[in-house]
């Protein structure tokens, strides 16, 4: 291939090509035809070169001075070169001559070359050892001053010089002996710090239930405050590895700073591995220092609260202690990525937060075992987290096992499933005690609940799991344990409140009933209850998530007793003697009778009726309708009454009645969702609600609620009937229709016991229902005593005034209590005034008056007038009297009508 054209030098200009041209001239004289053409052509060619050559001339002149400029410097360069020349000559001559002379010392000069490296090395390692001898002091310092990384750095860096460089001084052996020591000190020392920070100094400054009212604890029960302990990891993942310069601003409390310069430390040992097994080895040991510090703590500096107080305030501590635990060891666990990133290092055994989670879960389930109770059921086994690795736990959890007698009052059929398979060992048997603020019991769970809940949330969020071990833990023991124990004592209690002597009689006192905010006493009994379904509706709110079973527990507490009292008040009414029984349990046993006193106008519950029209005459013929009703029930019945209700069954009556009301209201409150006082007011959208609350048992609780109603509703009307029974038994004592019986009615004993027992139920029932129960007994009594007429077969004057008297006296005193006149009882005066009137008199003024009464009662009355006073003649004017009665009756019925 031809090399490419290149360009000539500066200043060298290339000649022009004239050989072209001349060609060009030669051609066209060649091509002439004559000589006189040739002769024009070299003319013009001679005035061409003259014309060129006076340019080149004046060209010359313009550019006289630059020329002459320039050809003087060409001569002074052209000097310079040729100097350079020779000066360059006269080097390399130099340059050939130390050659020559070079090449005859070669030998001595390498000599003197490696005697020159041998006293270079020797003078390093005598700098070298000097040094070392310096660097114990030296680590010494830095240690004191907790500049860590530099020791550490200087320290490796000494023991790689003594077992490298300096490895074959023997003089050096005791110093490496002694580096080699401070190596496993200073590691010693970081490790230990290293947990210190992570154990102790991180939790101390979660204290903040040192402070008062720091443990979000309400004295009352089942209500503590809900403190919310949400975990936020303080520790940032960007979190760079402290230099050499900004160590020195470590404070020995600043956890932050301390870790990451402790695990790159711990890199530069080559003992990180070392370390991570070290933590995951006491990891467990260390949070049961932590919680027995915190107990030790606490039950000497709050002896001033009570005990779920302490407890409450012992949780929240030493949850929040391990929280800060987690956030050390997350910060630890970033900056050991952070160094196996920087340093490329391999097989590095790293643990994750779910591990230093597993081992909380299990010092929690050992920590809160005691406290709640768990060593005392044989049934209960506990799932730990990780499985324990060969260490004593038990000299910080143990504690005495307690064998508890069962008591069940009711029994619940599938309410609790068997979860065998979801806890997998039981307790190790423990015999050392451990300390402790309360005593143990399963109630204690009421109160750490809702931190403890709050606990397993967070772990749960953390790990990224639906449900954790200790959640797991903590359902089984509430399913198996507490819940079971609440059955038990639940039903004790209740059991014990309804078996006491007094439990129907003992009332409460003036200043329950201020509490309770009621107007009548009621029973003792019934309030106990009441605040034990009180308890268990708190534990509703409390533990939401088992509202179901505390609900069933209500159901059960609740049947039961309506069962109790609806047993009390039939074995209350009934006699035992068959032969004997009192006319108002007869009653009570007629459903069709109770069904119309409860539709009458006047049943006290149907609160919309318009009460004005009391004492009017519609008012009056419901009483009148209701008293004959009463006495239709009698007829054709064989009893015989010997006595009545004593005064004070009936007051004990009053007191259940009230109860009764109370208590089925108050179950109706905490089953309405629309109330209040609903079981869990903001639950209420569906069938089966957030928190498991059925509303299957929700109705059934309403329904009982219902009952206990209409227990109150039965216990009024047996009051109601009661009531007149007695006035029955006194004015007809025998209940029987003989004739010739003489035995007048007790009105006195009547009127007594009337008067007692309106007293009674003034201070037993509300005024409502007392109201009730007397209105209408004018009429009773009224029936009663015209009836008691049939019985007599001769007139005794004395005898019916004093009758008389009796009657009037009942009437104001009926009045008083009522306060409304008793017209019912003024014309049974009337008509016992008739029977001293002749039989003309009593025609005459019903012919004058009208009739006050029924003819059968006019024909009562007209027999026994005639019956008093008999003869033949009187006999037959008998006759004729009952015609001029029948035929008066009919004339003031048919004027009546028109």
């Amino acid at each position: 291939m031809a090399n490419p054209p290149s360009k000539p030098p500066r200043g060298i200009k290339t000649p022009k090509e004239t050989s072209g041209l001349l060609m060009t001239m030669i051609r066209a004289l060649s091509a002439t035809e004559s000589n006189e053409h040739r002769e024009i052509e070299k003319t013009a060619l001679e005035r061409e070169y003259k014309r060129c050559d006076q340019k080149l001339e004046e060209l010359i002149s313009m550019e006289h001075q630059n020329l002459a400029r320039v050809m003087h410097l060409f001569t002074s360069v052209s000097s310079e070169i040729n100097l350079s020349r020779e000066r360059v000559q006269a080097a390399k001559q130099k340059l050939l001559a130390c050659k020559t002379l070079l090449r005859c010392k070669r030998d001595e000069l390498r000599k003197f070359y490696v005697e020159s490296i041998e006293q270079h090395h020797m003078l390093t390692q005598l700098t070298q050892i000097e040094q070392i001898k310096e660097v114990p002091f030296q680590l010494n310092m830095l240690e004191s001053k907790n500049q860590y990384l530099q020791c550490t750095k200087l320290l490796m860096e000494t023991l790689q010089i003594s077992n490298n460089d300096l490895k074959n001084i023997d003089a050096l052996n005791e110093l490496r002996v002694e580096l080699k020591h401070k190596k496993q000190a200073l590691y010693n020392r970081l490790l230990d710090e290293l947990m210190n920070h992570i154990y102790v100094i991180s939790p101390q400054s979660a204290k903040s239930f040192r402070r008062t009212g720091s443990d979000g604890y309400n004295s009352s029960f089942g209500q503590s405050t809900r403190r919310s302990y949400k975990y936020i990891p303080q520790i940032t993942t960007h979190k760079d590895i402290l230099n050499d310069n900004n160590e020195t601003d470590i404070n020995e409390l600043d956890t932050e700073k301390f870790v990451p310069i402790a695990v790159e430390c711990l890199a530069i040992l080559f003992k990180l591995n070392d370390t991570i097994e070290k933590l995951k080895s006491t990891m467990q040991t260390q949070l049961v220092e932590i919680v027995e510090k915190t107990t030790k703590q606490i039950s000497t500096s709050n002896q001033s609260k009570n005990a779920g107080e302490q407890l409450v305030t012992l949780v929240n501590g030493v949850i929040l202690q391990f929280y800060s635990v987690v956030d050390a060891h997350q910060l630890f666990l970033c900056s050991l990525d952070k160094v196996v990133d920087q340093q490329l290092l391999v097989n590095v055994n790293k643990y994750d937060l779910k591990y230093v989670w597993e081992n909380i879960e299990s010092i929690v389930q050992m920590f809160l075992s005691n406290y709640l109770d768990v060593n005392s059921h044989s049934d209960l086994v506990i799932k730990s987290a990780p499985i324990f690795s060969n260490i004593d736990l038990n000299v910080f959890f143990s504690k005495k096992k307690i064998q508890r007698p069962k008591q069940c009052l009711f029994k619940f059929s599938n309410v609790f499933e068997s979860s065998s398979d979801l806890l997998e060992r039981p307790f190790t048997s423990i015999t050392q005690t451990q300390t402790m603020i309360c005593t143990s019991s399963s109630d204690n769970i009421i109160y750490i609940y809702e931190p403890l809940t709050m606990f397993i949330q967070q772990i749960e969020q953390s790990i990224n799991m639906s449900t954790c071990t200790l959640s797991l833990w903590l359902n089984e023991y509430i399913r198996t344990v507490f819940l079971d124990r609440q059955h038990s004592k639940v039903a004790t209690t209740v059991e014990s409140i309804t078996k006491q002597a007094d439990a129907w009689h003992a009332i409460t006192t003036s200043e329950q009933m201020q509490e309770l905010i009621i107007s009548r006493p009621l029973l003792s009994s019934t309030v106990s209850i009441w605040n034990n379904i009180c308890q268990i509706k708190k534990l509703v709110i409390t533990m939401p998530e088992y509202a179901s079973h505390f609900l069933m527990i209500m159901v059960s507490i609740s049947r039961s007793y309506k069962e109790t009292c609806d047993s009390l008040f039939t074995s209350s009414i009934k006699l035992c003697d068959n032969t004997t029984k009192l006319v108002s349990y007869l009653w009570i046993q007629k459903h069709d009778l109770v069904d119309y006193l409860k539709q009458s106008h006047n049943w006290v519950r149907r609160e919309y009726e318009n009460k004005s029209k009391k004492n009017s005459l519609d008012e009056l013929k419901r009483y009148t309708q209701e008293a004959d009703k009463l006495f239709e029930n009698l007829e054709g019945n064989d009893f015989k009454v010997t006595s009545v209700s004593d005064i004070n069954q009936l007051r004990c009556l009053a007191h259940l009645l009230e109860s009764m009301e109370w208590f089925g209201k108050k179950l109706n409150e905490i089953s309405n969702p629309e109330s209040k006082h609903y079981l869990v007011p903001k639950l209420n959208s569906s069938k089966t609600d957030n928190n498991n609350l059925p509303l299957s048992l929700v109705e059934t609780l309403h329904q009982l609620g219902k009952d206990f109603l209409d227990i109150s509703d039965n216990i009024l009307l047996y009051l109601y009937l009661e009531v007149r029974a007695q006035s029955i038994y006194y004015l007809l004592p025998s209940f029987e229709s003989t004739i010739g019986n003489t035995t007048e009615p007790k009105v006195l004993d009547l009127n007594q016991s009337v008067s007692a027992l309106h007293e009674a139920m003034l201070n037993a029932i509300s005024n409502s229902k007392s109201q009730y129960i007397f209105e209408g007994l004018g009429e009773v009594m009224a029936k009663s005593l015209v009836n008691h007429t049939r019985n007599i077969e001769m007139i005794d004057e004395i005898a019916i005034r004093k009758i008389i008297r009796d009657i009037t006296m009942l009437k104001y005193n009926i009045a008083a209590m009522l306060g409304a006149s008793q017209v019912t009882l003024e014309k049974t005066i009337h008509y016992y005034e008739l029977l001293l009137c002749t039989p003309k008199e009593i025609l005459e003024e019903i012919l004058e008056k009208g009739a006050s009464f029924s003819e059968a009662e006019y024909l009562n009355l007209l027999q026994i007038v005639h019956r008093s006073n008999k003869n033949i003649e009187e006999t037959t004017s008998l006759q004729n009297d009952l015609k001029r009665l029948s035929d008066i009756l009919s004339q003031i019925k048919q004027t009546f009508l028109i």
